[in-house]
């Protein structure tokens, strides 16, 4: 089992990370949510929702910051339907958030029990950088750090440079990338290289398992956006991706680089910016801030058969 804090913005793919840890061996200490997918409410109320149909219901869900620091709210409906679950209605789930704020709840987590949790983020990166900005030695309090976000030589998703994630915050990016611990930040790069064979989805839609039929409900939506894209009738998992690889993280293979987040550019503004250039020597510790993990090389066909089990499919 491995302890975690899950930051999340929960949409399709959010949704589906927290299946994939749920059949994966990771034990959710808390969920924290932030705005993103869709506003931050409706992302604590598809929290709460997904957590029980997982069999997880006695997980508390953390409300936090309904917007960016520096920037006006931008959401992304038209990925993930305008109930952030591909428009599904799913039964939302009796229970409310619990009522400590998400970033004052990282930071109580992480004191309360030093060097011994996860940090996982799947969404813009505000909780965490307002988390940092109350106790900026959370950095020596959590054991892992593995965020979904960037895109290091690849273009963006949500505009032609940035990754959402951190594109819908990239302030609070900034501060994440700076902080002095061992961050990977698992990116487009890779993510985009995650699209399920035609076979995984048939593997899906076939099951009787209620955690495979609840998935095949959710990516239907998820399908109608990258079926253009792709050209087949397929999605990537970029959420689970990160989930995967903090539950296991001898999936993949990293590459420790600097980098920095764009905060002024006309077009440029929330793109990471990572030097991939090899010119200089490659930094060695990557607890300089500034430093970050990508992923060098990943097993898709393992990490395909880890979510398809979690499944039941």
């Amino acid at each position: 089992m491995t302890d975690l804090i899950l930051d999340c913005d929960t949409g399709i793919d959010d949704s589906l990370a927290i299946l994939y840890g749920a059949g994966n061996g990771a034990h959710y200490v808390a969920c924290t949510v932030t705005h993103g997918n869709v506003p931050v409410h409706v992302g604590a109320r598809n929290t709460l929702t997904i957590l029980d149909r997982a069999g997880l219901p006695d997980v508390p869900v953390h409300q936090g910051a309904a917007r960016p620091m520096a920037q006006p709210l931008m959401t992304a409906e038209w990925v993930h339907g305008q109930d952030g679950l591909g428009d599904t209605g799913l039964t939302p789930s009796p229970r409310t958030p619990a009522g400590t704020l998400a970033a004052a709840e990282i930071v109580r987590l992480a004191r309360e029990r030093p060097g011994e949790l996860t940090l996982v983020a799947v969404g813009p990166l505000t909780n965490l950088g307002i988390a940092l900005l109350l106790e900026p030695r959370l950095p020596e309090l959590v054991r892992r750090v593995v965020i979904m976000g960037g895109a290091a030589g690849v273009p963006g998703n949500a505009s032609e440079t940035g990754e959402a994630n951190v594109w819908h915050d990239p302030e609070a990016a900034q501060l994440v990338v700076d902080a002095p611990w061992d961050v990977v930040l698992v990116g487009l790069e890779i993510t985009m290289t995650t699209q399920l064979s035609p076979a995984s989805v048939a593997r899906i839609e076939a099951s009787e398992d209620p955690r495979a039929q609840l998935v095949w409900r959710l990516i239907q939506h998820y399908l109608d956006v990258y079926e253009p894209i792709l050209g087949e009738r397929t999605c990537v998992l970029h959420d689970p991706l990160a989930m995967a690889l903090a539950l296991d993280p001898e999936l993949a293979t990293y590459r420790l680089v600097r980098a920095g987040v764009e905060l002024r550019g006309e077009r440029t503004r929330g793109q990471l910016v990572a030097d991939l250039r090899g010119f200089d020597p490659a930094p060695t510790d990557p607890r300089e801030p500034g430093v970050i993990r990508i992923v060098a090389t990943l097993d898709t066909a393992e990490f395909h058969e880890r979510f398809l089990r979690a499944l039941g499919a």
